[in-house]
């Protein structure tokens, strides 16, 4: 144990003095972000995405495709895709066509975890594309 105090303090100096650098977190982006890529195609735009091994037990994905030109007053419509979660470390690439050509689109990735607290699945927004505009 007393050795163990040593090596802690004497990193800690080492840090102070800038010998060396702080610690690098085990994960710097936060565990519910997932970076999305989002690529035009024929009336059609293709998400694609990394599962991360912190990523915990994702038992789906729904991609919300959101139009960015709602007329005012006009209700909101979304559609939704879902998706078999990948094995951690494995991308995913899904294609979401029927979409108007030159119309921007956002998309949503919403993950559904298991509740320790209550029956069912609770779900979370891990990431939000950039706009596509299909060709």
């Amino acid at each position: 144990m007393r050795t163990r105090r040593l090596a802690v303090a004497v990193t800690g100096l080492a840090v102070l003095l800038g010998v060396l650098g702080p610690a690098a977190p085990a994960h710097a982006d936060p565990y519910w972000r997932v970076q999305v890529t989002v690529t035009p195609g024929a009336s059609s735009c293709t998400v694609g995405w990394v599962r991360s091994y912190w990523d915990g037990p994702v038992s789906a994905y729904k991609i919300w495709v959101v139009p960015q030109n709602i007329a005012p007053g006009a209700s909101q419509t979304y559609r939704k895709v879902n998706v078999t979660p990948p094995a951690a470390g494995r991308a995913t690439r899904v294609r979401v066509g029927s979409l108007t050509r030159g119309a921007p689109y956002v998309f949503w990735l919403e993950a559904f975890y298991p509740s320790y607290f209550r029956s069912g699945q609770v779900s979370m927004q891990v990431a939000t594309s950039r706009v596509c505009k299909p060709t």
